[in-house]
């Protein structure tokens, strides 16, 4: 350091003087003073660096520490995203009911209005607009004039006629032509200006159910699975009116009543329900329709009135695939508690298709 330069340079000048007053020369003086002076400056210098060095390390730790901290806030953010994601997907804390079973209970009722329907003339403000056009006509004395030119309607004069004749003929001629440039043109219009099938249904969806999630739903649908299997596996139309569209219950009484005239009925036991995959959102008479399917281990025993199987074996476990096409209604519900019900997922559809037997 600076001090131990100080120590040499003194100890160097004691025994410089000393030998130069033996000696009786100023040269050896001299050179110790330009040595000194050499080394002095040194010391400055390097006494600067450390200084310099000393109040910059405080600043360069502070950087790092801020961009450790920042990046460690980001890792935790995206971290603290992630797990919200993945806890939402796999158990949300939001209630699983189901999505197409019939309200049952007691909706609120409107209140009626009671007060006055009558029509009641009221005086119309004129406009700023209108005011300077009454002050200009007061001012010219050509009130008169402009009330004429006030009172003419631009779509009565002859030009505006003309001209509309002419882009109704242009119109038709574009309308009725069947060059194929055209009819691209049309279709590229036409698609980018409504989307794609999926895109418009999943719009409707949300104008009728702001809050609709398409994981939510599908969690809703599993709910719904293994009762609306059961009565189906156990002809119980009265469950199944709950849940499915009355073509679909005609055409399960009539699959119902062939099995009950043959005095057959399979065996209703489900071992396992599988997961809900969604297979196509489409729009089907301006409502939203949802295709969804899943698969069921069930048994694969279809028994006569006295009990005799005839179809399949008591132990033989088979792989059906349920496939529900899913409308969505127009409306929700309100309770009487004033809950407010989004709109039910009506089975429109359903078809199954059994596969080997898994034993």
């Amino acid at each position: 350091g600076k001090s131990s330069l100080l120590n040499v340079a003194l100890r160097a000048y004691q025994s410089s003087h000393i030998r130069a007053s033996l000696l009786g020369s100023s040269s050896v003086a001299s050179r110790f003073l330009s040595n000194s002076a050499s080394i002095f400056q040194q010391a400055d210098t390097k006494a600067e660096e450390a200084k310099d060095a000393k109040e910059e390390a405080p600043k360069q730790e502070s950087e790092q520490k801020t961009e450790d901290t920042t990046a460690k806030d980001s890792k935790a953010s995206l971290l603290h995203t992630l797990k919200k994601d993945i806890r939402e997907t796999l158990s949300s804390d939001v209630p699983v009911f189901s999505a197409t079973k019939l309200y049952t209970g007691s909706v609120l009722k409107p209140e009626e209005y009671t007060g006055t329907s009558e029509l009641v003339v009221t005086k119309q403000e004129r406009t700023g607009w209108q005011k300077a056009f009454d002050t200009l006509g007061e001012k010219t004395g050509l009130g008169s004039v402009l009330d004429r030119i006030r009172g003419v309607k631009v779509s009565d004069t002859a030009a505006f006629q003309k001209g509309k004749d002419f882009v109704e003929d242009i119109k038709e001629k574009y309308e009725t032509t069947d060059h194929p440039l055209l009819h691209k043109v049309e279709e590229v219009k036409s698609n980018f200006a409504t989307g794609s099938e999926s895109s418009m249904a999943m719009h409707e969806i949300r104008i009728r159910d702001p809050y609709f999630n398409l994981n939510q739903f599908v969690k809703c649908v599993k709910f719904d699975a293994p009762s609306v299997t059961k009565a189906f596996l156990t002809h119980d139309l009265e469950t199944l009116k709950l849940h499915c569209g009355s073509e679909l219950i005609e055409r399960f009484t009539g699959i119902f009543s062939h099995f009950a005239a043959a005095g057959h009925f399979d065996d209703p036991t489900i071992l396992f329900v599988g997961d809900v995959e969604i297979v196509e959102i489409r729009r089907m008479e301006d409502d939203p329709f949802i295709i969804i399917q899943f698969h069921c281990q069930q048994l694969k025993c279809t028994r006569d009135k006295f009990g005799n199987v005839i179809d399949g074996a008591a132990d033989a476990i088979q792989r059906v695939y349920y496939f529900w096409g899913l409308q969505q209604e127009k409306v929700g519900v309100i309770t009487a508690e004033g809950k407010v019900l989004p709109p039910r997922w009506v089975i429109k559809d359903m078809m199954w298709q059994s596969r080997l037997a898994l034993v």
